[in-house]
């Protein structure tokens, strides 16, 4: 039975939320990372909350499959967290393990396990639990967790599953967490892109289905929306506000009033620090009568006074976990002759030169038509600077950056007008989520002006020496992808019924393409085939420029050559 609270009382909550962080951060970053929560939590009545993708992908994960992430996210004192996509990367039973060894519980509440396709399967993915409560500062606040229904779109180790409608499974959670678990604040903590957490959010404003907050994640970016807020785009921070006029040096300008969603960045440079202002009224009910909020878009940035070294604790738990990694990443790979752009919001929306590298290696290998490299295969997020004349090599744990996922490179036998559509595909309205493609073999005319689903204008065929013809719809070509898209992830759902050249057991992984294409040669995790060696000589030869003369190391020199063009 819930304690009778007092009339007119006011109540602070302090809620701490990050989300999507998948490297080992520096000692710098997580230090400051560390000490900002502390000192916010120093206040009694403070939960901490995590919005899930944490397990992978990175270099790390690519060594110890999410282990890695353990000691750091327990060292956090985390109260509570939400599964993400990613955190699958690795199959539910290697999650479920993980999930064994934390100190926080973890919810997901609308994701179920559908074996052989059934529809009747009310088992949670995971180790995750319908919903959690706490009780701080005389209060009892309840907590659920949702999943994206795209994530069976773009997750490829999701073990078979139903998303369940995201605002049924709130407005049924809401109601029973204040009806039954007598639950005074009712908060969604989601895995879902910025339109579902609207879509949540307004759907569960009032009444007993009301959700009071809903703290996000997926998107990488930090959010904040506020009741009647309409702008479902991630990469606005404030509806009516451009980012640069509230953002300054890292830091998000305070913000109070109805916020309904809260988002945090990624890769702990954000942070969200939320203090709920609670009253008691006159007829014994319980409102958030406004919520505090501080952000933080990157921590990197932000000035601060403080030069005091790192605790030796976080120094000592940061080393113990690239200990564990070892030496097998640390060896020198490859220089560049120029910077490699491989930042996300440019290798998902645009040609880039990292990304022909790779694309132009995957078709070389196989000796294809063309290639198809998904952009959301990319995860190393940064440009990486020239080290061609006198830099140190780029190293093999920044080609495992790159391309993290080990994903088997398959080859599919298209016909010209299922190119078409894949390159449609490609610069949808959803072409952030990483189904965008980088190319090779074909020059593509598009234009963002045009309706989607026409958007492209022209297709070209690229061939040494040929003129450049139009594709011919009737015509087939054979096209290198990955296993993911293959399979129908990201939107590329007639992928599947394409005839299959060569399958899965004969394919190579694109992380053990690039490394030995560079003659690295101590495999990891997957075991190309001894035939693979023709291929890997035709990839060199496609992205080496030359040798350099002082180490001997290969030396890349990719390029925007026009082969995506946007009027």
């Amino acid at each position: 039975m819930q304690p009778e609270k007092s009339c007119n009382m006011q109540t602070e909550l302090r809620l701490v939320h990050f989300n999507d962080v998948y490297h080992i951060p520096s000692e710098r970053l997580f230090s400051r990372f560390c000490t900002l929560i502390d000192n916010f939590r120093k206040e009694s009545n403070s939960l901490t909350v995590f919005g899930g993708d944490v397990f992978s992908p990175s270099l790390e994960a690519s060594v110890l499959k999410g282990e890695q992430m353990l000691p750091i996210l327990n060292y956090l004192r985390i109260d509570v967290g939400c599964y993400g996509n990613h955190d699958f990367d690795f199959g539910n039973q290697r999650l479920v393990d993980l999930s064994n060894q934390l100190q926080f519980p973890s919810v997901l509440s609308n994701a179920f396990h559908s074996a052989d396709g059934g529809h009747g399967s009310q088992s949670l993915l995971g180790a995750a639990r319908e919903y959690v409560t706490h009780t701080i500062g005389g209060l009892r606040l309840g907590f659920f967790g949702l999943a994206g229904t795209d994530w069976p779109s773009n997750c490829e180790n999701l073990p078979p599953s139903r998303i369940v409608d995201p605002v049924s499974v709130a407005k049924k959670l809401a109601r029973f967490l204040r009806r039954e678990e007598n639950c005074d604040v009712v908060i969604a903590i989601t895995h879902m892109r910025l339109p579902e957490d609207m879509e949540v959010a307004n759907a569960t404003a009032s009444g007993e289905e009301r959700v009071d907050l809903i703290l996000g994640g997926h998107d990488h970016e930090v959010v904040r929306r506020f009741a009647g807020d309409t702008s479902t785009k991630a990469g606005v921070v404030q509806q009516g506000y451009a980012n640069s006029e509230i953002i300054r040096n890292g830091v998000v300008s305070d913000a109070e009033g109805s916020i309904r969603v809260v988002k945090s960045g990624t890769d702990w440079k954000g942070l969200s620090l939320l203090r709920l202002i609670v009253h008691n009224n006159e007829d014994g009910k319980v409102r958030i009568s406004t919520i505090k909020l501080k952000q933080y878009e990157d921590l990197d940035m932000m000035e601060s006074p403080e030069s005091a070294l790192p605790p030796q604790e976080i120094v000592d738990m940061l080393a113990s976990i690239h200990k564990r990694v070892g030496d097998l990443v640390q060896k020198p790979l490859l220089h560049t002759a120029v910077p490699l752009e491989g930042r996300n919001s440019l290798v998902r929306s645009q040609e880039t030169n990292l990304g022909n590298l790779l694309a132009d290696a995957v078709r070389a290998f196989y000796d294809t038509d063309m290639a198809f490299f998904n952009s959301g295969a990319m995860r190393c997020d940064r440009v990486l600077s020239r080290t061609v004349s006198g830099g140190a090599p780029l190293l093999v744990r920044d080609m495992i950056n790159i391309c993290p996922f080990e994903n088997p490179m398959l080859v599919k036998r298209l016909s010209g007008a299922i190119i078409h559509h894949a390159l449609e595909n490609s610069i949808s309205d959803k072409h952030t989520d990483g189904r965008f493609l980088q190319v090779s073999g074909l020059r593509v005319i598009a234009s963002w002006e045009k309706e989607e689903g026409n958007r492209i204008l022209e297709v070209f065929p690229s061939r040494p020496g040929a003129q450049p013809e139009r594709i011919d719809p009737c015509k087939t070509y054979t096209v290198a992808m990955s296993a993911f898209i293959a399979s129908g992830f990201d939107g590329y759902t007639w992928f599947p019924e394409q005839e299959t050249v060569i399958d899965i057991e004969s394919a190579i992984s694109d992380t053990s393409l690039m490394l030995m294409a560079f003659g690295y040669t101590n495999e990891m995790d997957s075991k190309p085939d001894a035939n693979h060696g023709l291929g890997i000589a035709r990839a060199r030869k496609a992205v080496i420029a030359e040798m350099n003369a002082a180490d001997g190391f290969p030396v890349v020199q990719p390029s925007v050559d026009g082969r995506i063009h946007f009027l």
